[in-house]
Protein backbone atom coordinates (compact mmCIF):
# COMPACT_ATOMS: atom_id res chain seq x y z
CA UNK A 1 0.00 0.00 0.00
CA UNK A 2 2.83 2.44 0.87
CA UNK A 3 3.97 1.63 -2.71
CA UNK A 4 1.48 2.43 -4.03
CA UNK A 5 0.89 5.99 -2.44
CA UNK A 6 4.64 6.94 -3.18
CA UNK A 7 3.87 6.44 -7.02
CA UNK A 8 0.73 8.17 -7.05
CA UNK A 9 2.39 10.68 -5.45
CA UNK A 10 4.87 11.14 -8.39
CA UNK A 11 2.53 10.72 -10.73
CA UNK A 12 0.67 13.85 -9.20
CA UNK A 13 3.89 15.62 -8.77
CA UNK A 14 4.96 15.24 -12.81
CA UNK A 15 1.12 16.44 -13.41
CA UNK A 16 1.56 19.37 -11.51
CA UNK A 17 5.13 20.01 -12.85
CA UNK A 18 4.03 19.84 -16.69
CA UNK A 19 1.05 21.94 -15.31
CA UNK A 20 2.65 24.43 -13.49
CA UNK A 21 5.66 24.48 -17.14
CA UNK A 22 2.06 24.76 -19.08
CA UNK A 23 1.24 28.08 -16.92
CA UNK A 24 4.31 29.84 -17.86
CA UNK A 25 3.93 28.97 -21.91
CA UNK A 26 0.30 29.88 -21.70
CA UNK A 27 1.38 33.35 -19.67
CA UNK A 28 3.35 34.06 -22.94
CA UNK A 29 0.39 33.40 -25.47
CA UNK A 30 -1.74 35.53 -23.04
CA UNK A 31 1.02 37.81 -23.67
CA UNK A 32 0.29 37.24 -27.41
CA UNK A 33 -3.24 37.97 -27.09
CA UNK A 34 -2.25 40.99 -24.79
CA UNK A 35 -4.58 39.96 -22.26
CA UNK A 36 -2.49 40.84 -18.96
CA UNK A 37 -4.87 39.32 -16.43
CA UNK A 38 -4.75 35.77 -17.46
CA UNK A 39 -1.09 36.03 -18.32
CA UNK A 40 -0.19 37.71 -14.76
CA UNK A 41 -2.73 35.12 -13.07
CA UNK A 42 -0.10 31.75 -14.94
CA UNK A 43 2.90 33.58 -13.80
CA UNK A 44 1.41 33.82 -10.57
CA UNK A 45 0.70 30.45 -9.86
CA UNK A 46 4.31 29.29 -11.98
CA UNK A 47 6.58 31.44 -9.22
CA UNK A 48 4.47 30.01 -6.36
CA UNK A 49 4.84 26.56 -7.31
CA UNK A 50 7.73 24.14 -6.03
CA UNK A 51 8.22 22.52 -9.25
CA UNK A 52 8.78 26.08 -11.42
CA UNK A 53 9.68 28.20 -8.38
CA UNK A 54 13.14 28.10 -9.87
CA UNK A 55 12.46 28.23 -12.90
CA UNK A 56 14.62 31.86 -14.61
CA UNK A 57 12.40 32.38 -16.92
CA UNK A 58 8.94 32.25 -15.16
CA UNK A 59 10.61 34.85 -12.47
CA UNK A 60 12.01 36.87 -15.76
CA UNK A 61 8.02 36.94 -17.27
CA UNK A 62 6.80 37.72 -13.86
CA UNK A 63 9.63 40.80 -13.39
CA UNK A 64 7.58 42.09 -17.11
CA UNK A 65 4.57 41.86 -16.10
CA UNK A 66 4.68 43.15 -13.28
CA UNK A 67 7.12 45.76 -14.65
CA UNK A 68 4.47 46.74 -17.03
CA UNK A 69 1.54 47.54 -14.39
CA UNK A 70 4.10 49.34 -12.51
CA UNK A 71 5.13 51.50 -15.34
CA UNK A 72 2.80 54.65 -16.02
CA UNK A 73 1.84 54.70 -19.48
CA UNK A 74 2.33 58.80 -19.03
CA UNK A 75 6.07 57.73 -19.23
CA UNK A 76 5.57 58.30 -22.72
CA UNK A 77 6.47 54.57 -23.49
CA UNK A 78 4.17 52.61 -25.16
CA UNK A 79 5.21 49.66 -24.61
CA UNK A 80 7.47 46.96 -22.31
CA UNK A 81 8.87 44.26 -24.79
CA UNK A 82 9.17 40.52 -23.31
CA UNK A 83 11.70 38.57 -24.77
CA UNK A 84 11.43 34.97 -24.57
CA UNK A 85 15.12 34.03 -25.59
CA UNK A 86 18.13 36.18 -27.31
CA UNK A 87 18.38 33.37 -29.55
CA UNK A 88 15.11 33.24 -30.50
CA UNK A 89 15.26 35.94 -33.41
CA UNK A 90 11.39 37.63 -33.68
CA UNK A 91 9.76 35.70 -30.31
CA UNK A 92 9.11 39.25 -28.68
CA UNK A 93 6.05 40.24 -27.58
CA UNK A 94 3.80 43.79 -26.54
CA UNK A 95 2.95 44.62 -23.54
CA UNK A 96 0.61 47.53 -23.74
CA UNK A 97 1.38 49.76 -20.49
CA UNK A 98 -2.19 50.92 -20.76
CA UNK A 99 -3.85 47.48 -20.55
CA UNK A 100 -1.32 46.85 -17.84
CA UNK A 101 -1.67 49.71 -15.60
CA UNK A 102 -5.25 48.61 -15.07
CA UNK A 103 -3.83 46.88 -12.32
CA UNK A 104 -1.24 49.11 -10.84
CA UNK A 105 -4.19 50.22 -8.37
CA UNK A 106 -4.57 46.70 -6.79
CA UNK A 107 -0.74 46.03 -6.96
CA UNK A 108 0.35 49.56 -5.71
CA UNK A 109 4.04 47.41 -5.25
CA UNK A 110 4.60 46.08 -8.95
CA UNK A 111 7.66 47.86 -9.39
CA UNK A 112 9.17 46.56 -5.87
CA UNK A 113 8.22 42.73 -7.27
CA UNK A 114 9.23 43.40 -10.58
CA UNK A 115 12.88 44.02 -9.47
CA UNK A 116 12.90 41.33 -6.92
CA UNK A 117 11.43 38.92 -9.92
CA UNK A 118 14.06 40.65 -12.08
CA UNK A 119 16.70 39.49 -9.43
CA UNK A 120 15.81 36.16 -8.90
CA UNK A 121 16.15 35.50 -12.37
CA UNK A 122 19.62 36.36 -12.48
CA UNK A 123 20.66 34.21 -9.56
CA UNK A 124 18.71 31.31 -11.05
CA UNK A 125 20.51 31.52 -14.50
CA UNK A 126 24.29 32.05 -13.97
CA UNK A 127 24.44 32.23 -17.63
CA UNK A 128 21.88 34.92 -18.22
CA UNK A 129 21.65 37.04 -21.59
CA UNK A 130 22.49 40.52 -20.21
CA UNK A 131 20.76 42.34 -23.60
CA UNK A 132 17.55 40.75 -22.31
CA UNK A 133 17.45 42.34 -18.89
CA UNK A 134 19.16 46.01 -20.55
CA UNK A 135 16.25 45.96 -22.56
CA UNK A 136 14.10 46.21 -19.71
CA UNK A 137 15.91 47.23 -16.57
CA UNK A 138 17.08 50.54 -17.56
CA UNK A 139 13.35 51.92 -17.64
CA UNK A 140 12.38 51.25 -14.33
CA UNK A 141 15.48 52.74 -13.25
CA UNK A 142 14.23 55.72 -14.97
CA UNK A 143 10.87 55.37 -13.61
CA UNK A 144 12.24 55.85 -9.79
CA UNK A 145 14.24 58.22 -11.10
CA UNK A 146 11.90 60.78 -12.08
CA UNK A 147 9.58 59.67 -9.10
CA UNK A 148 12.00 61.07 -6.81
CA UNK A 149 12.76 64.45 -8.73
CA UNK A 150 9.17 64.74 -8.78
CA UNK A 151 9.01 64.36 -5.48
CA UNK A 152 11.78 66.48 -4.88
CA UNK A 153 10.24 69.10 -7.12
CA UNK A 154 6.84 68.73 -4.44
CA UNK A 155 9.10 68.98 -1.50
CA UNK A 156 8.74 65.34 -0.29
CA UNK A 157 12.01 64.95 0.52
CA UNK A 158 11.94 61.74 2.38
CA UNK A 159 9.35 60.18 0.37
CA UNK A 160 12.07 61.38 -2.89
CA UNK A 161 14.98 59.65 -0.72
CA UNK A 162 13.55 56.28 -0.93
CA UNK A 163 12.53 56.47 -4.27
CA UNK A 164 16.13 56.95 -5.48
CA UNK A 165 17.14 54.64 -2.44
CA UNK A 166 15.77 52.09 -5.06
CA UNK A 167 17.99 52.64 -7.82
CA UNK A 168 21.05 51.39 -5.55
CA UNK A 169 19.46 47.76 -5.57
CA UNK A 170 19.98 48.30 -9.62
CA UNK A 171 23.16 49.14 -9.27
CA UNK A 172 24.19 46.21 -7.39
CA UNK A 173 22.48 43.25 -9.11
CA UNK A 174 24.74 40.67 -9.89
CA UNK A 175 27.76 42.11 -7.82
CA UNK A 176 27.44 45.65 -10.46
CA UNK A 177 28.12 43.64 -13.58
CA UNK A 178 24.88 44.01 -15.39
CA UNK A 179 25.12 47.73 -15.86
CA UNK A 180 29.12 47.45 -14.83
CA UNK A 181 30.43 48.55 -18.05
CA UNK A 182 27.52 51.54 -19.09
CA UNK A 183 28.49 54.87 -18.57
CA UNK A 184 24.84 55.85 -18.81
CA UNK A 185 23.94 54.02 -16.38
CA UNK A 186 26.88 55.29 -13.80
CA UNK A 187 25.83 58.72 -14.74
CA UNK A 188 21.89 57.71 -13.55
CA UNK A 189 23.30 55.96 -10.38
CA UNK A 190 25.58 58.76 -9.29
CA UNK A 191 23.27 61.80 -9.80
CA UNK A 192 20.68 59.85 -7.61
CA UNK A 193 23.29 59.40 -5.12
CA UNK A 194 24.00 63.16 -5.27
CA UNK A 195 19.85 63.90 -5.12
CA UNK A 196 19.73 61.72 -1.92
CA UNK A 197 22.38 63.85 -0.17
CA UNK A 198 20.18 66.90 -1.07
CA UNK A 199 16.70 65.14 0.43
CA UNK A 200 19.03 64.31 3.68
CA UNK A 201 20.19 67.58 3.69
CA UNK A 202 16.82 69.40 3.41
CA UNK A 203 15.33 67.06 6.44
CA UNK A 204 17.71 68.28 8.42
CA UNK A 205 19.86 64.69 8.72
CA UNK A 206 23.07 66.13 8.68
CA UNK A 207 25.48 63.43 9.36
CA UNK A 208 23.68 61.04 6.42
CA UNK A 209 23.70 63.78 4.05
CA UNK A 210 27.32 64.44 4.58
CA UNK A 211 28.27 60.97 3.84
CA UNK A 212 26.18 61.30 0.45
CA UNK A 213 27.67 64.89 -1.09
CA UNK A 214 31.04 64.10 0.43
CA UNK A 215 31.12 60.97 -1.81
CA UNK A 216 29.49 63.17 -4.25
CA UNK A 217 32.12 65.75 -3.95
CA UNK A 218 35.22 63.02 -4.99
CA UNK A 219 33.08 61.76 -7.95
CA UNK A 220 33.53 64.05 -11.13
CA UNK A 221 30.13 62.84 -12.28
CA UNK A 222 28.53 64.31 -9.69
CA UNK A 223 30.21 68.09 -9.76
CA UNK A 224 27.55 71.01 -8.70
CA UNK A 225 28.04 74.03 -6.74
CA UNK A 226 25.10 72.76 -4.94
CA UNK A 227 27.11 70.23 -3.74
CA UNK A 228 29.76 72.12 -2.08
CA UNK A 229 27.38 74.72 -0.65
CA UNK A 230 25.28 72.46 1.30
CA UNK A 231 28.46 70.78 2.65
CA UNK A 232 29.97 73.86 4.59
CA UNK A 233 26.39 74.59 5.73
CA UNK A 234 26.51 71.61 7.39
CA UNK A 235 29.88 72.16 8.73
CA UNK A 236 29.04 75.75 10.00
CA UNK A 237 26.06 74.55 11.67
CA UNK A 238 28.69 72.20 13.55
CA UNK A 239 31.00 74.63 13.97
CA UNK A 240 33.74 72.48 12.40
CA UNK A 241 36.17 75.06 10.65
CA UNK A 242 38.66 73.33 9.80
CA UNK A 243 36.08 70.79 7.33
CA UNK A 244 34.26 74.49 6.67
CA UNK A 245 37.59 75.73 4.88
CA UNK A 246 38.80 72.22 3.05
CA UNK A 247 35.22 71.81 1.66
CA UNK A 248 35.06 75.66 1.01
CA UNK A 249 39.18 75.67 -1.30
CA UNK A 250 37.83 73.01 -3.02
CA UNK A 251 35.04 74.75 -4.13
CA UNK A 252 36.66 77.85 -5.16
CA UNK A 253 38.98 75.32 -6.71
CA UNK A 254 36.54 74.03 -8.53
CA UNK A 255 34.36 77.09 -9.72
CA UNK A 256 36.35 80.21 -9.20
CA UNK A 257 34.40 82.97 -9.45
CA UNK A 258 31.05 81.09 -9.23
CA UNK A 259 28.37 83.53 -7.28
CA UNK A 260 26.85 81.22 -5.01
CA UNK A 261 30.06 80.22 -3.60
CA UNK A 262 31.11 83.34 -2.95
CA UNK A 263 27.93 84.37 -1.16
CA UNK A 264 27.89 81.46 0.98
CA UNK A 265 31.16 82.47 1.95
CA UNK A 266 31.06 85.93 2.37
CA UNK A 267 27.85 84.53 4.73
CA UNK A 268 30.18 82.88 6.92
CA UNK A 269 32.61 85.34 7.49
CA UNK A 270 30.13 87.93 8.30
CA UNK A 271 28.22 85.30 10.89
CA UNK A 272 30.96 84.08 12.67
CA UNK A 273 32.60 87.80 12.82
CA UNK A 274 36.04 87.32 10.91
CA UNK A 275 36.00 91.27 9.32
CA UNK A 276 39.43 90.83 7.41
CA UNK A 277 38.69 87.62 5.80
CA UNK A 278 34.77 88.89 5.05
CA UNK A 279 36.34 91.86 3.95
CA UNK A 280 38.48 89.89 1.03
CA UNK A 281 35.69 87.71 -0.07
CA UNK A 282 33.20 90.90 -0.67
CA UNK A 283 35.38 92.16 -2.98
CA UNK A 284 36.04 88.90 -4.55
CA UNK A 285 32.44 88.81 -4.97
CA UNK A 286 32.22 92.09 -6.29
CA UNK A 287 34.57 91.44 -8.66
CA UNK A 288 32.09 88.86 -9.67
CA UNK A 289 29.14 91.11 -9.93
CA UNK A 290 30.16 94.72 -9.71
CA UNK A 291 26.47 95.93 -10.02
CA UNK A 292 25.20 94.16 -6.83
CA UNK A 293 24.83 96.86 -4.60
CA UNK A 294 24.34 94.72 -1.83
CA UNK A 295 27.61 93.77 -1.66
CA UNK A 296 28.78 96.99 -1.39
CA UNK A 297 26.10 97.60 1.82
CA UNK A 298 27.61 94.81 3.11
CA UNK A 299 31.27 95.43 2.69
CA UNK A 300 30.34 98.92 4.22
CA UNK A 301 28.80 97.80 6.81
CA UNK A 302 32.15 95.43 7.51
CA UNK A 303 34.42 98.09 7.33
CA UNK A 304 31.90 100.63 9.70
CA UNK A 305 31.84 97.86 12.18
CA UNK A 306 35.67 97.73 12.39
CA UNK A 307 35.92 101.14 13.21
CA UNK A 308 33.40 101.17 15.86
CA UNK A 309 33.90 97.65 17.70
CA UNK A 310 31.28 96.81 20.82
CA UNK A 311 31.60 93.60 22.64
CA UNK A 312 29.39 91.35 22.72
CA UNK A 313 26.91 93.29 25.36
CA UNK A 314 26.73 95.68 22.22
CA UNK A 315 29.40 97.79 24.14
CA UNK A 316 31.69 100.19 22.68
CA UNK A 317 34.95 99.18 22.36
CA UNK A 318 38.13 101.86 21.52
CA UNK A 319 38.42 102.50 18.07
CA UNK A 320 41.41 100.85 16.29
CA UNK A 321 44.08 102.88 14.95
CA UNK A 322 43.02 103.56 11.47
CA UNK A 323 39.27 104.07 12.44
CA UNK A 324 39.24 106.94 10.06
CA UNK A 325 40.07 105.35 7.37
CA UNK A 326 37.67 102.50 8.23
CA UNK A 327 34.74 104.70 8.26
CA UNK A 328 35.64 106.78 4.95
CA UNK A 329 35.44 103.35 3.05
CA UNK A 330 32.28 102.24 4.83
CA UNK A 331 30.96 105.72 3.22
CA UNK A 332 32.67 104.87 0.18
CA UNK A 333 31.40 101.46 -0.54
CA UNK A 334 27.18 102.85 1.07
CA UNK A 335 27.04 105.83 -1.56
CA UNK A 336 28.68 103.21 -4.51
CA UNK A 337 25.00 100.98 -3.47
CA UNK A 338 22.67 104.04 -3.56
CA UNK A 339 24.58 104.78 -7.33
CA UNK A 340 23.87 101.01 -8.17
CA UNK A 341 20.04 100.90 -6.95
CA UNK A 342 18.67 104.26 -5.76
CA UNK A 343 15.65 102.42 -4.77
CA UNK A 344 17.59 100.37 -2.24
CA UNK A 345 16.08 101.58 1.41
CA UNK A 346 19.30 100.04 3.10
CA UNK A 347 21.49 101.90 1.32
CA UNK A 348 19.88 105.36 1.77
CA UNK A 349 19.69 103.87 5.69
CA UNK A 350 22.80 103.32 5.72
CA UNK A 351 24.10 106.40 4.54
CA UNK A 352 21.21 108.76 6.77
CA UNK A 353 23.06 106.11 9.78
CA UNK A 354 26.35 106.76 8.85
CA UNK A 355 25.79 111.16 9.16
CA UNK A 356 23.44 110.81 12.05
CA UNK A 357 26.34 108.75 14.25
CA UNK A 358 28.61 111.16 13.09
CA UNK A 359 26.20 114.25 14.26
CA UNK A 360 25.76 112.00 17.60
CA UNK A 361 29.76 112.07 18.08
CA UNK A 362 29.87 115.91 18.13
CA UNK A 363 26.63 115.92 20.40
CA UNK A 364 28.55 113.67 23.10
CA UNK A 365 32.25 115.85 22.57
CA UNK A 366 29.96 119.67 22.75
CA UNK A 367 27.93 117.70 25.85
CA UNK A 368 31.79 116.89 27.34
CA UNK A 369 32.71 120.38 26.81
CA UNK A 370 32.79 122.63 29.64
CA UNK A 371 34.09 126.13 27.85
CA UNK A 372 30.52 127.94 26.23
CA UNK A 373 32.53 129.08 23.67
CA UNK A 374 33.70 126.13 22.45
CA UNK A 375 30.56 124.42 22.78
CA UNK A 376 29.32 127.12 20.42
CA UNK A 377 32.04 126.88 18.06
CA UNK A 378 31.16 123.08 17.85
CA UNK A 379 27.67 123.52 16.94
CA UNK A 380 27.31 124.73 13.17
CA UNK A 381 29.62 121.46 12.26
CA UNK A 382 27.29 119.09 14.07
CA UNK A 383 24.04 120.95 12.37
CA UNK A 384 25.57 120.53 9.54
CA UNK A 385 26.16 116.69 9.50
CA UNK A 386 23.11 116.68 11.01
CA UNK A 387 21.53 117.98 7.98
CA UNK A 388 23.36 115.96 5.77
CA UNK A 389 21.64 113.00 7.25
CA UNK A 390 17.95 114.22 6.88
CA UNK A 391 17.71 113.51 3.12
CA UNK A 392 18.65 110.11 3.34
CA UNK A 393 16.57 109.31 6.39
CA UNK A 394 13.69 110.85 4.77
CA UNK A 395 14.11 109.05 1.09
CA UNK A 396 14.27 105.97 3.63
CA UNK A 397 11.03 106.68 5.15
CA UNK A 398 9.68 106.95 1.45
CA UNK A 399 10.82 103.86 -0.16
CA UNK A 400 9.64 101.98 2.95
CA UNK A 401 5.88 103.31 2.71
CA UNK A 402 5.88 102.70 -1.31
CA UNK A 403 7.05 99.23 -0.72
CA UNK A 404 4.43 98.70 2.24
CA UNK A 405 5.76 98.55 5.63
CA UNK A 406 5.93 94.76 6.92
CA UNK A 407 8.23 92.43 8.70
CA UNK A 408 10.71 92.56 6.26
CA UNK A 409 11.61 96.49 6.95
CA UNK A 410 9.73 97.85 9.95
CA UNK A 411 12.38 98.14 12.51
CA UNK A 412 14.62 100.21 9.64
CA UNK A 413 11.17 102.31 8.77
CA UNK A 414 11.10 102.74 12.69
CA UNK A 415 14.61 103.71 13.28
CA UNK A 416 14.54 105.83 10.31
CA UNK A 417 11.44 107.72 11.91
CA UNK A 418 13.19 107.90 15.33
CA UNK A 419 16.16 109.47 13.77
CA UNK A 420 14.45 112.18 11.63
CA UNK A 421 12.50 112.96 14.75
CA UNK A 422 15.34 113.71 16.90
CA UNK A 423 17.65 115.44 13.94
CA UNK A 424 14.76 118.12 13.35
CA UNK A 425 14.36 118.09 17.32
CA UNK A 426 18.35 119.12 17.68
CA UNK A 427 18.14 121.62 14.60
CA UNK A 428 15.24 123.06 16.10
CA UNK A 429 12.45 122.45 14.11
CA UNK A 430 10.05 120.76 16.56
CA UNK A 431 6.88 120.92 14.25
CA UNK A 432 8.34 118.50 12.19
CA UNK A 433 9.52 116.63 14.72
CA UNK A 434 6.11 116.08 16.46
CA UNK A 435 5.34 115.14 12.68
CA UNK A 436 7.43 112.48 12.67
CA UNK A 437 6.73 111.04 16.47
CA UNK A 438 3.05 111.20 15.28
CA UNK A 439 3.82 108.54 12.79
CA UNK A 440 6.22 107.03 14.45
CA UNK A 441 3.68 106.34 17.36
CA UNK A 442 1.35 104.69 14.82
CA UNK A 443 3.65 102.04 13.71
CA UNK A 444 2.73 98.66 15.16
Amino acid sequence: MKKLIILAFIAFYTVNAQAQKANIQSAINYLKDKDVANAKKMIDEAVKSESTINNAKAWFLKGLIYQAIGTPSSEQMPFITFIVSSTSGDNAYPVVLETANQFAASTPDALDQSFEAYKKSIELNSKYEKQEYLSLLPFMVYTYFNQGITLMNENKFNDAYNALEKMSKFKSLDGGKLFGDIKQMDTLFANARMYQGNCAYQTGKDDEALTILEESIKNPITQSPDIYIMATDIYDRKKNEAKWMEIMKLAKQKYPGDKRIINNEINYYRSNGKSEVLVASLKEGIAAEPGKADLYLILGETYYNMANPVDKSGKSQPKPANAKELEQNALTNYTKASELDAKNAYAQFYLGLYHYNKAKELTDAMNNEKDDKKYSAMKPERDAVIEKALPFLDKTRSLCEAEGVNDSNKEMYKQALSGLSQAYMIIGKNEKSAEIQKVLSGVK
